[in-house]
């Protein structure tokens, strides 16, 4: 369910569907689904949440469940990944597929949450060229006004679309007013929703399959292919993390409305970056286990008496030493003299360690240095069964189902303040280091997360923790 299509009307098209909000990251591979399973992703997140990946959709058809996609995220993941299997239903499916559509903003649009049924505040794109054309049709518009209107609504922002707006810059752009009205008239009067009527052509279609069975098999993987010949699906580190414990068994009953369902386990991490005082530490621990490992660097399993040859769970003193050893075939700084340059990465007092102790620590803030790093997997992965984790899982997905009030950037740079205060950042020289212990670029990428968090911040400070 979703802001295409209400929880009711597939209900009453499929009675037997298991209904989900919109699709996000770290979700569909912890919902217990087997071979021979159906799944249809219709709505997704991708701006107040990542986006469901391909590779978690491609692990799906890899283990013989059956995906379907339709409408709007589902109707662009069906189209990228047809090759592989995924099957994708409807005009805006086929659009994407035969590249008359390229845009993701075609079905892009801002709703409401769940409490008011994720109902539509602006148009997708597509939507508007199908009620246009519907206009066009039944001659409400003419030719001129309707090239108008949708040359005005592309150059709006997807989250600017809403009709009142489309109209205005419409109008300025000369359309006339009479018509502008008669087309408002006609698509409030609705049956204008492409996408909605691709949901429901794909739902009846699977309310027709559940009355047969699917595919049985006894091999949890394997059954991926590519335009029909079999391929392997490779195995990565991320991949494991992605399918950590599932959030509820195979069978159980479907709650719309389960926090850490709704949540995306990367919002959870970021919540904790923030606010837990033991993140620095975790952090610290993450990077150096990763820079070893995705150097090949062969763990010490005796360096510290515990027997672990993994440095995913060794202590610090393990790590620090392995990468003191390995800085200079890392490409890390390796000497005092290499590491100048980069001194504003580490506290004042972290400056006055003994190389040892500096050495490793600089190496772990230079772990993140571009957004494009996945940092957020592993994280994840390595969190995900932590108490502090579930404990703070619940107020994320309650933050999550509030707005960002007009007056965000006050509000931003007092939680920024505040958060800093709460560091122990007394000077300024010790900002960029207390970022970077936390995972964060710098100021403006800091200023980027906190202002998506800031109802969970907010929440926090109402229930007086800071």
């Amino acid at each position: 369910m979703g802001p295409t299509i209400s929880a009711a009307e597939v209900t009453q098209l499929h009675p037997g569907a298991e209904l989900r909000g919109p699709v996000a990251a770290d979700q569909v591979l912890r919902w217990g689904l087997q071979a021979g399973d159906r799944l249809l992703i219709i709505d997704g997140v991708f701006l107040q949440s990542r986006a469901v990946r391909h590779k978690e959709v491609l692990a799906l058809l890899d283990q013989g469940v059956e995906v379907y996609g339709a409408s709007s995220m589902g109707a662009l993941r069906a189209a990228e990944l047809a090759p592989f299997g995924m099957m994708g239903i409807g005009a805006v499916f086929r659009a994407y597929r035969d590249q008359e559509l390229t845009g993701d903003d075609e079905v892009a649009l801002v709703h409401a949450d769940a409490e008011a049924d994720h109902r539509p505040l602006t148009w997708a794109l597509v939507d508007l060229r199908h009620a246009v054309a519907l206009a066009r049709r039944a001659e409400v518009l003419g030719e001129s006004t309707a090239s108008i209107l949708l040359a005005a609504a592309k150059a709006l922002p997807f989250t600017g679309r809403d009709t009142t707006t489309i109209v205005n810059a419409a109008t300025d752009r000369g359309a006339r007013a009479e018509d502008l009205t008669a087309f408002m008239q006609l698509s409030a009067a609705g049956g204008t929703s492409l996408k909605r009527r691709d949901a429901v052509t794909a739902i009846r279609y699977l309310a027709q399959c559940a009355k047969r069975p699917g595919p049985t098999s006894d091999r949890s993987h394997g059954h991926l292919s590519y335009r029909g010949k079999p391929t392997a699906l490779a195995e990565t580190v991320f991949l494991r993390s992605w399918r950590v414990t599932p959030i509820e068994p195979p069978g159980a009953a479907v709650s719309v409305a389960r926090p850490i369902e709704d949540t995306g386990g990367e919002e959870v991490v970021t919540a904790l970056a923030l606010t837990w005082p033991g993140y620095p530490a975790f952090y610290r621990d993450l990077a150096a286990a990763h820079i070893l490992t995705s150097a090949g660097v062969t763990p010490i399993p005796l360096r510290d008496g515990s027997g672990r040859a993994d440095w995913g769970s060794a202590g610090w003193p393990v790590l620090r030493a392995a990468l003191e050893d390995n800085l200079a075939d890392l490409g890390l700084p390796s000497t005092p003299v290499a590491a100048a340059r980069l001194s504003a990465l580490l506290r004042v007092t972290e400056g006055e360690l003994p190389w040892d102790q500096r050495g490793p620590l600089l190496a772990t803030r230079l772990w993140r240095s571009s957004t494009l790093l996945d940092w957020a997997s592993p994280a994840v992965a390595r969190l995900h069964d932590h108490p502090v984790f579930a404990a703070t899982a619940p107020a994320v997905a309650a933050a999550q189902r509030q707005t960002i009030r007009s007056d965000s950037k006050q509000a931003t740079d007092a939680q920024c303040r505040q958060l800093l205060s709460g560091w122990q950042v007394s000077r300024a020289a010790d900002v960029l280091p207390a970022l970077r212990e936390r995972g964060f670029l710098d100021l403006a990428d800091f200023a980027r997360t906190v202002r998506g968090m800031l109802p969970f911040l907010q929440g926090r400070c109402s229930h007086g923790r800071h």
